[in-house]
């Protein structure tokens, strides 16, 4: 054998083994993810509530949808007709597109909407005014679990999202914490720590700080919280066939539905403005990709529909119901809970009912189901 081809076997066998050592670490990394994002959510279909622990801090009684207990009988899935070409649902709010022109950024709607980033309802406001217009060169960087965003005020009275253009010169620079997200409200403790931050940022610059009322703040970032647990469910419905799913047919069915493979591994239904309407999962949480599309079977499915992050929720509901319906018919599966009870028309109407009032209740409390707010508390 010439040295050629001793070097030709030595480069394919370290190709194979980039190949799978990548896949190694997508899998890691789709799992760990996974882990994180079931421990914030409800289990809608258990069929005891049990409590949650938010990052260690509030034990919740978290919201349960039940299936019909006294119903029995199982959903006649295949009276369903394969789902037609899913229509796509009206676009959610878009942010600020990079292509406005210089006009349009200047412009009263626009302004208003740059301005409507930071809410007070949603974020506490940090004011931080210059005496004179001045020429920043960097924002700080905040030691803060919550997320903060930043609006720049420049001496034209423009507010820009945060990021400083050179030669520009600014009269302001608002700084919002947010208050809750899922990982709960924000502590006495993180507020006290970021004002602080602000206060040294601003006197290194010898600027003029402004702060709103910590504790009115932290009153109204619990009374939130309690909200948004009450109405933060995640639904999961299992596809269990009767013979192993091959990887190659699945990516085929899932695709003709019009979903596509987003890098988290799993299959999502997307919105005209890319947000995910429903999303399919293997149920043994291994990370769908194209090698384990080509090579693996997979035993059963996961069906997940996150209720406050869905605009249209209750016609997006049945939407992914009946694409729920159609794999049970593809692969002759059952549609189950995760106790392994299977779903009647029944349970899947309680559950829609459910759904109903908990869209209710968030409309009743301005915050729109998959609306810019909601994506934000329940990120």
């Amino acid at each position: 054998m010439s040295e050629i081809q001793i070097g030709l076997l030595l480069l394919g066998a370290l190709v194979i083994a980039l190949v799978y050592g990548l896949n190694f670490y997508q899998e890691w990394r789709f799992r760990k993810k996974t882990r994180q994002a079931f421990a914030h959510h409800a289990d809608v279909l258990l069929e005891v509530p049990k409590n949650n622990v938010r990052d260690g801090r509030h034990e919740r009684l978290e919201p349960v949808l039940l299936a019909d207990e006294d119903d029995d009988t199982p959903a006649y899935l295949n009276d369903e007709p394969p789902p037609p070409s899913i229509q796509r649902h009206e676009p959610e709010p878009v942010l600020l597109q990079e292509e406005d022109t210089a006009a349009e950024l200047d412009s009263a709607d626009h302004q208003a909407l740059v301005v409507s980033l930071l809410d007070p309802s949603l974020d506490f406001i940090a004011e931080v005014v210059f005496p004179q217009p001045h020429a920043l060169t960097a924002l700080p960087r905040f030691n803060v679990a919550k997320r903060v965003q930043t609006l720049l005020r420049t001496e034209r009275g423009l507010w820009k999202p945060g990021e400083i253009v050179p030669g520009n010169r600014y009269k302001q620079v608002n700084f919002g914490l947010q208050l809750v997200d899922r990982g709960g409200a924000v502590t006495e403790q993180e507020l006290a720590s970021f004002c602080q931050q602000v206060s040294h940022y601003a006197e290194q610059l010898g600027a003029q700080v402004s702060f709103p009322q910590r504790q009115q703040k932290l009153v109204a970032a619990r009374e939130l919280d309690r909200f948004c647990v009450d109405v933060d469910v995640l639904i999961g419905i299992s596809i269990v066939p009767t013979s192993p799913i091959s990887g190659a047919r699945l990516r085929s069915v899932a695709e003709a539905a019009g979903l596509q493979l987003e890098p988290d591994g799993q299959f999502h239904y997307l919105s005209d403005s890319g947000n995910t309407l429903f999303s399919l999962a293997s149920a043994d949480q291994t990370p769908f990709t194209m090698h384990t599309l080509l090579d693996k079977n997979f035993p059963a499915l996961t069906l997940l529909f996150d209720v406050p992050r869905v605009a249209g929720g209750v016609a997006v509901f049945d939407r992914a119901m009946m694409f729920a319906r159609h794999l049970s018919q593809e692969f002759n599966a059952r549609l189950m809970d995760d106790n392994r009870r299977e779903l009647s028309d029944n349970g899947i109407g309680h559950i829609r009912e459910q759904l109903i009032r908990i869209y209710g209740s968030m409309d009743d409390r301005g915050i729109a189901p998959g609306s810019v707010a909601a994506l934000r508390l329940f990120a």
